[in-house]
């Protein structure tokens, strides 16, 4: 029978606890080191993202480009609200009638939808409307007398100012197809100095 020296003994003890040291050192650096990767990361990331912006939180206006069987015009929505929101794509644009009826006619989307516009309160937002003019009365015209918007899915629409429209004002809008650019950012108002 041989006897353990207290050395090999030593050495067998030292062996076994060297892997579960290792773990442990990997373990406390991975909690503990933590925090300060946790601190640097919320650093990065402080802002908090804009809402979505809804369509009480707007005011538009629909300003008459020229006139021709093609008529034009921009769509601009304010942000009216206390904060800032964003809003990305298209707004939902219909003709509507004195009751606050919806035109139907052919209607469609153009152009690519951009990145999120964040709108600060008073930033504005516009699209370009384009549609074929048509006389009441004839096949396939619908008639209105101001153009509604809606921004967010859950509203029912609210009505946009008319400016240089005058058929908004006389015999009313007559439309047999509506094209609704992509919403882009507008140039910020000029500030007096």
């Amino acid at each position: 029978m041989t006897r353990n020296s207290p050395r090999s003994i030593a050495l067998r003890t030292f062996m076994a606890l060297t892997p579960a040291l290792l773990v442990t050192s990997v373990a406390v650096a991975l909690v503990g080191g933590g925090g300060a990767t946790e601190a640097a990361a919320g650093a990065v990331d402080t802002a908090v993202p804009s809402p979505d912006c809804l369509t009480d939180d707007l005011a538009g206006t629909v300003t008459g480009q020229g006139r021709s069987p093609v008529r034009e015009a921009v769509l601009t929505l304010t942000n009216t609200a206390g904060d800032a929101c964003r809003i990305q794509g298209w707004a939902d644009v219909a003709l509507v009638t004195p009751p606050g009826e919806i035109v139907k006619v052919p209607t469609r989307k153009v152009g690519e939808a951009g990145p999120a516009i964040v709108l600060q309160p008073g930033d504005s937002a516009r699209s370009i409307l384009q549609w074929d003019s048509c006389t009441a009365g004839g096949r396939g015209c619908g008639v209105g007398v101001a153009w509604q918007f809606i921004a967010d899915p859950h509203s029912t629409g609210v009505a946009a100012d008319s400016v240089d429209l005058p058929e908004a004002d006389g015999r009313g809008i007559g439309v047999t197809a509506l094209r609704i650019g992509s919403l882009q950012a507008a140039a910020p108002a000029p500030t007096d100095s």
